[in-house]
């Protein structure tokens, strides 16, 4: 009884504490607020946490809140708080989220040609070396899946003949989008069977990413029906990928399914460290969480919880414009003849 006791004296002035603030807030701002953080708390990829520590802080930084505008500013302290800086509260069309200091220095001719160049682009860069710029896409509802897949595989097919020996797949400007038309416009040079996967905090398989004649399925629901119908691709071509700093999310998913491919490389600069799964909450008619629910895993089961380091890393040297002066190209293209 005497231990009981003390418990309930240890943990009284915090409990006490804690209904003071949330009654010096509008009933509808805490009611906000608990659902906002017992949605974060069960759905985190952040285990340790100290919730209740969190909860109370929460709490103090919103006493005298009367509307939910009063408490917007709280957001990106409580997504510094789990370490998620891929999460965001989306509230009447504006975006409340973490903004993480980049761990790379920013790249100016990069970020330059991620404005300028947003639609698929294919070229021989040699006789023998075809060269394909993925960008990031907006197609975050999957609407326009089938017809961006597919803009892909006829980019490829335009290229692709029986001189053609190796590939340098862009991803330095995919800022990211939707993954899955990504991969399936990419299946063909992938190569069959698993191919990553998403996995929670505790392991836990999450949708597995499987090619299978040449089709993308995400466990057993097919993701695009669109096929290639170009010259075909020969098995384990040499297949070299650029990744820069602006590389994020969805770019990086898609570098990650290369990961464990026969005769593949990746070229660059670390990418941006966008490597989990979101997954969106209601939170009312106007507004909703994104969260950070799933890791990415190569084929190989490996979690990238992070970012993407390059197999060879090349700093610098960008050039978009004249691809043979590219630096990382010139990399690529020295990689590719030594793995024909």
């Amino acid at each position: 009884m005497k231990r009981i006791l003390i418990v309930i004296i240890l943990f009284t002035p915090w409990i006490a504490k804690a209904q003071n603030e949330k009654s010096l807030m509008a009933d509808s701002v805490r009611a906000y607020l608990d659902s906002s953080l017992n949605i974060i708390r069960k759905h985190s990829l952040n285990t340790k946490v100290n919730w209740n520590d969190l909860r109370s802080n929460v709490y103090s930084k919103a006493v005298g809140a009367n509307r939910y505008e009063d408490i917007l500013h709280l957001y990106p302290y409580i997504f510094e708080q789990i370490d998620d800086h891929h999460g965001s509260l989306k509230f009447r069309g504006k975006t409340y989220s973490w903004n993480k200091k980049a761990a790379n220095p920013v790249n100016n001719t990069v970020a330059t040609a991620t404005k300028k160049y947003q639609s698929v682009h294919a070229e021989k860069i040699t006789k023998d070396i075809a060269y394909i710029l993925i960008p990031g896409n907006t197609d975050f509802r999957g609407k326009q899946m089938d017809s961006i897949a597919k803009e892909i595989k006829n980019a490829i097919s335009k290229i692709n003949n029986q001189d053609i020996k190796g590939w340098v797949i862009d991803l330095r400007v995919n800022t990211g989008g939707n993954m899955y038309p990504m991969i399936a416009g990419l299946s063909d040079l992938i190569g069959e069977g698993k191919v990553g996967g998403f996995l929670t905090s505790t392991n836990e398989p999450d949708g597995a990413w499987i090619i299978k004649n040449g089709s993308f399925y995400v466990d057993s629901v097919k993701v695009s029906p669109i096929k290639y119908s170009g010259y075909p691709i020969k098995k384990d071509i040499p297949v070299a990928l650029l990744i820069s700093g602006n590389t994020a999310s969805s770019g990086e998913m898609t570098a990650i399914s290369f990961i464990g491919r026969r005769k593949s490389v990746i070229i660059g600069e670390q990418s941006g460290g966008y490597t989990t799964s979101n997954l969106g909450f209601k939170l009312n008619e106007y507004s909703g969480l994104n969260l950070a629910v799933d890791y990415a895993a190569d084929r190989n089961g490996k979690i990238y919880p992070k970012y993407l380091i390059p197999d060879f890393k090349v700093l610098n040297g960008d050039d978009f414009e004249n691809l043979n002066d590219d630096l990382k190209i010139k990399k690529a293209l020295i990689w590719l003849r030594k793995n024909k």
